[in-house]
């Protein structure tokens, strides 16, 4: 048993602002269930700690039959990508992430916030790094998995909507022992029905992106 001052450092709790002040296009790419998340490394983390982050919540999303693409930002200027996609936000499609050392106006205990608008989507996360350092020096969880699992459950705020916190699994708003340790044995997954509701999502805007290119390549001969 860990005492009551401790569980406090052990405890997440993840923020989410609705409705979001930044607003995102509805479209969809062509790559059935798969999101592209554009990071912003403000915190200076360095890159085998993020690419090694990247890796773990893409398993995470990869056991929910989804598939992430990152671009880490800035793109190196000989790089393939065109660094305008830093910049994209489609929902659900192309996410925002940003990854800032600390929260300027938000709870000490707050890991990452996503920003829902009023109809439940949104584009733009952020983690607080810091946050996320002490809870790996207390807890002594892996600090790439620990980062990675975080930007998970922000990025899986954005893909289920509104009053997506569970009593269990990822999706829990404050993180103890049970859920460190599913970190530690990476067992820490989102639920079948998350994974259900996240798959339909994306796949719907697929069917409404794919329904929309006859209808616009029709009205090119008007």
């Amino acid at each position: 048993m860990i005492d009551k001052t401790l569980r406090k450092w052990l405890s997440l709790v993840f923020a989410v602002v609705l409705p979001g002040s930044a607003v995102c296009s509805r479209t969809i790419r062509e790559e059935e269930l798969q999101v592209t998340v554009s990071v912003h490394n403000d915190a200076g983390i360095p890159s085998a700690t993020l690419r090694a982050a990247e890796a773990e919540a893409s398993r995470l999303f990869q056991q929910s039959g989804i598939e992430l693409t990152w671009l880490n930002c800035p793109l190196p200027a000989e790089g393939p990508e065109d660094p305008a996609q830093c910049r994209t936000a489609e929902f659900p499609a192309h996410l925002q992430l940003r990854i800032a050392r600390r929260s300027r106006n938000l709870s000490g205990i707050t890991f990452g916030i996503s920003y829902l608008s009023a109809d439940g989507s949104g584009c733009y996360a952020n983690l607080f790094y810091e946050r996320i350092e002490e809870m790996h020096e207390r807890s002594r969880v892996n600090l790439p998995s620990l980062l990675g699992d975080v930007a998970a459950h922000e990025i899986g705020h954005l893909l289920l909507g509104t009053n997506s916190h569970a009593a269990s699994g990822i999706m829990r708003a404050r993180w103890q022992n049970e859920e460190l340790g599913s970190i530690s044995t990476g067992t820490l997954f989102f639920s079948e029905a998350e994974s259900r509701q996240m798959r339909s999502k994306l796949a719907t805007w697929q069917a409404k992106r794919k329904d929309d290119l006859p209808v616009a390549s029709a009205r090119l001969g008007d």
